[in-house]
C-alpha cells in the first residue's frame, strides 16, 4: 500500500479529518509521512520483501478529540494486513500554535516480484 492508497483507506472507513502527504496544515488535521523502514529481504526465486515505514501525525486542538482519532487509525491499521505498529499512539504535547500532535508509527510489510 502506498500513501495516497493508506489515505483512502482511512477516507473509507469515516476518518474525517483533512489528510495530506508529506505536510501537516495548520489546523485540525492528520499527516501521512514515509519514514525510514528495515532492510529487504531478496529471494532466489527473484522476488523481495519490503517492510516501508510509516509515521501518521494527527493535529487537534482537543486533547481528548486527537486521542480518539489517533487511536481510531490505529484500530484501522491493525486491522489490516501488512501493517506491525512500532509502538502504541502517543502524544508529542502542544504545538507552537496550542494544537495538541499524536504519532504512531509502522512498518508495512509488502511483498514484491521482480
Amino acid at each position: 500500500m502506498n500513501l495516497l492508497e493508506i489515505k483512502q483507506y482511512l477516507e473509507n472507513n469515516n476518518i474525517t479529518l483533512p489528510i495530506t502527504i508529506g505536510s501537516l496544515k495548520d489546523s485540525n488535521c492528520i499527516g501521512l509521512f514515509a519514514t525510514a523502514g528495515q532492510e529487504p529481504n531478496f529471494f532466489f526465486n527473484k522476488g523481495y520483501i519490503e517492510y516501508k515505514g510509516l509515521q501518521v501525525l494527527v493535529r487537534h486542538q482537543s486533547y481528548a478529540e486527537g486521542e480518539s482519532i489517533i487511536n481510531e487509525i490505529y484500530r484501522l491499521l491493525n486491522n489490516s494486513e501488512g501493517f506491525k505498529p512500532s509502538q502504541s499512539p502517543f502524544s508529542l504535547g502542544r504545538n507552537d500554535k496550542g494544537f495538541m500532535e499524536f504519532s504512531v508509527n509502522y512498518i508495512i510489510t509488502k511483498t514484491e516480484v521482480l
